[in-house]
């Protein structure tokens, strides 16, 4: 046994981390945050500067775009953006995408009223 294996020898904090989030079932959840953090890289910066990933669970990964015309375009490179999650993050990283609903303008429905 050498030194950094002994009973009682501090172990690196991310390796402590890693254990704790596994044990409390997070350690998927933070994979899927890091898979999201890199929409920049998958999609390059034009695109991100006009969209971004807000989810990704259980295989589905659900964007936003700015506007109609960039959803368009994000619609069109589903295929190549599932395959380039796919190919970073593993297999089945993503299986699906979706677009998150629009938030309803509460000042229009307000004035329905």
């Amino acid at each position: 046994m050498n030194d950094g294996q002994r009973r009682g020898s501090p172990l690196p904090l991310d390796r402590v981390l890693e254990g704790v989030l596994r044990h409390c079932g997070l350690d998927e959840r933070l994979a899927q945050r890091r898979a999201l953090e890199a929409w920049d890289a998958i999609v390059g910066r034009e695109i991100a500067a006009h969209s971004r990933a807000i989810d990704l669970e259980n295989g589905v990964l659900t964007l936003q775009a700015d506007h109609g015309a960039w959803r368009q375009e994000l619609s069109l490179l589903m295929p190549q953006i599932m395959e380039r999650f796919n190919d970073r993050f593993g297999p089945g990283t993503v299986t699906a995408i979706q677009w998150a609903r629009a938030a309803t303008d509460r000042r229009t429905r307000d004035n329905r009223d």
